[in-house]
């Protein structure tokens, strides 16, 4: 494991196991870029977007890279998964956090491996995570359950179970059977010896980073939140406006409106957000 992999990005951390490796890349940036979804369903946003690439190389394969394919859509989303409830809420931490994994050798279960690394570089860019989480997957052969299982013995084994999560507890699995079905005792076992495994992980993972880091990297933009009573809203904001516009020219800082009256103010630099909260608040007490 590596954290701080790369020089000139949020967070960056590389997690290997055998002859899979991956690297994590974290983005942070402003609530307002939270990603809309849109389906027949529903219309939500999500705050945590997590992206897993999968090229031709990690396989020693030569491929030319055209679309995004299923399979490295449902691993985004099962390491996404992961994290759902491990990432404080917008109201709490008001950023939005894009994680990329990038599968640069595979022998193993990548998606997990991505689990790690996203892991430890989201505590790497000082998210305030709830818990790290690690992952692992388990093979079933002539009925002995194998751990952290490799390309060949996925492919003639009977059994992939994949399990992630943090140590109270699992956060996701994927299970993919290719013999008539497992029973419970198998079901069971399978989980006891994952946690094993995973507390392993999780204990090699403090080796590096034992907690987020306490302060965003210097290359975030960073956030002031500023409570406003609702009535005191239109005050900010001006006629067709004027005054946040204004305010936003001459101090270079973003200034959001949330819809319970909490005003987000992001800037690059500390004494710039202080400058503009004071102005905010000169403008509410004139008012």
């Amino acid at each position: 494991m590596q954290i701080d992999y790369l020089p000139n990005v949020h967070s960056s951390a590389v997690f290997a196991r055998g002859e899979t490796k991956v690297l994590s890349v974290i983005t942070i940036g402003k609530v307002s870029e939270k990603q809309l979804v849109d389906s027949i369903f529903n219309r939500s946003y999500k705050h945590f977007i997590h992206h897993y690439n999968f090229p031709g190389f990690a396989v020693n394969e030569i491929a030319s890279y055209r679309a995004v394919s299923r399979r490295e859509i449902g691993h985004g989303e099962l390491v996404e998964k992961t994290f759902d409830f491990l990432i404080p809420a917008p109201a709490s931490f008001p950023y939005t956090v894009r994680a990329v994994s990038e599968v640069l050798s595979s022998d193993g279960s990548s998606s997990q491996a991505s689990i790690c690394a996203t892991s430890l570089s989201l505590m790497t860019a000082g998210v305030p995570l709830i818990r790290p989480a690690a992952g692992i997957a388990l093979g079933l052969f002539e009925g002995q359950i194998y751990n952290d299982i490799n390309g060949l013995e996925d492919k003639l084994g009977e059994m992939d179970f994949k399990i992630a999560g943090t140590e109270k507890g699992i956060c996701s699995i994927q299970l993919d059977v290719k013999n008539q079905g497992i029973s419970q005792e198998l079901i069971r076992s399978s989980l006891a010896k994952a946690r094993q495994a995973r507390i392993y992980l999780l204990d090699e993972m403090k080796k590096h980073i034992y907690r987020p880091r306490p302060h965003l990297p210097t290359q975030v933009i960073k956030c002031l939140q500023l409570p406003v009573p609702k009535e005191k809203i239109g005050l900010i904001i001006g006629p067709r406006g004027k005054t946040i516009n204004q305010l936003t020219e001459e101090t270079g800082s973003t200034i959001e409106v949330q819809a319970d009256g909490c005003v987000l103010i992001y800037h690059q630099e500390e004494d710039q957000l202080e400058k503009t909260c004071q102005a905010i608040k000169k403008i509410i007490r004139n008012g």
